[in-house]
């Protein structure tokens, strides 16, 4: 029969001070490692989320939340001019006439090819202040990627309209090619690159611009718009626009004839 070991229980004593031991340490040497670590850890997190608030309320603080892109330039005090210019298929089209009512709209044409840009209104100023503005402002004017409607200028007596895809008009230096709507526009005076683009809404202004918009063949960008809208453009005219007064006489037949702003319109009673 082989020897029996006899199980002994370790000392009191001695389980007593371990146990001690490892309660004073708060833990074993893995937590004692890691305590230190947690802690500096939470103190930098805060430190970074205290930083971070102060900056974001300096900014708050800069930038009010009812400041919008709408305030920068163009403002209501700002005056700019632009020249204008129209070429369908490598021909000059004459300047637009003045639209009496662009005034209040901010956008204004005046005599010669130029555009007038002085925002009346916090919704024309900034951002808001696009060549689409100044379409939607003339009467009868059209441009949109898809087709180009000019009104009666010049000799013209009636509205010009060309679609993106549909060959140039008889007469005209590209004759039978395929065009679209294109603007050219470059940035000032001195601006050796243009962009272009089919969409008005994309033509931001700004002071001194030149932009031309035009119904081009493929692989053609129109040209500067000509050295007469530029005059204007650089000497305005110091006048104000008068509104003209609608006039109206009876043909006789029970029928009245008004003309307003170069149209005539016959009533019948």
């Amino acid at each position: 029969m082989g020897q029996r070991l006899a199980w002994r229980p370790m000392a009191s004593s001695s389980t007593g001070r371990w146990v001690r031991r490892v309660g004073s340490a708060g833990g074993g040497r893995t937590y004692r490692r890691r305590r230190p670590v947690n802690y500096y850890g939470v103190i930098a997190v805060i430190c970074v989320l205290g930083v971070s608030s102060v900056a974001l309320a300096r900014y708050d603080y800069r930038h009010p939340a009812g400041a919008s892109a709408s305030q920068s330039p163009p403002t209501t005090q700002d005056t700019w001019y632009a020249a204008l210019g129209i070429s369908v298929c490598g021909d000059e089209h004459p300047a637009l006439a003045p639209n009496p009512f662009g005034a209040a709209s901010g956008f204004q044409a005046i005599e010669g090819g130029a555009i007038k840009i002085n925002p009346k209104t916090s919704s024309q100023t900034g951002t808001n202040a696009t060549l689409a503005a100044f379409v939607r402002a003339y009467p009868g004017l059209t441009v949109t990627p898809s087709a180009l409607v000019l009104p009666p200028s010049g000799k013209e007596k009636r509205s010009t309209t060309l679609r993106s895809g549909s060959a140039c008009p008889t007469g005209s230096k590209d004759a039978g090619k395929v065009g679209h709507v294109e603007i050219a526009y470059w940035r000032n005076l001195a601006a050796t690159r243009f962009s272009t683009t089919s969409d008005p809404a994309f033509v931001r202004f700004s002071p001194n611009q030149l932009i031309t918009i035009g119904f081009v063949p493929t692989g053609t960008n129109p040209p500067k718009p000509p050295a007469s809208a530029i005059s204007v453009m650089l000497s305005p005219p110091s006048t104000t626009t008068t509104l003209p007064v609608p006039s109206t006489t009876a043909p006789g037949h029970g029928a009245t004839t008004t003309t307003y702003y170069g149209t005539t319109t016959t009533t019948r009673r």
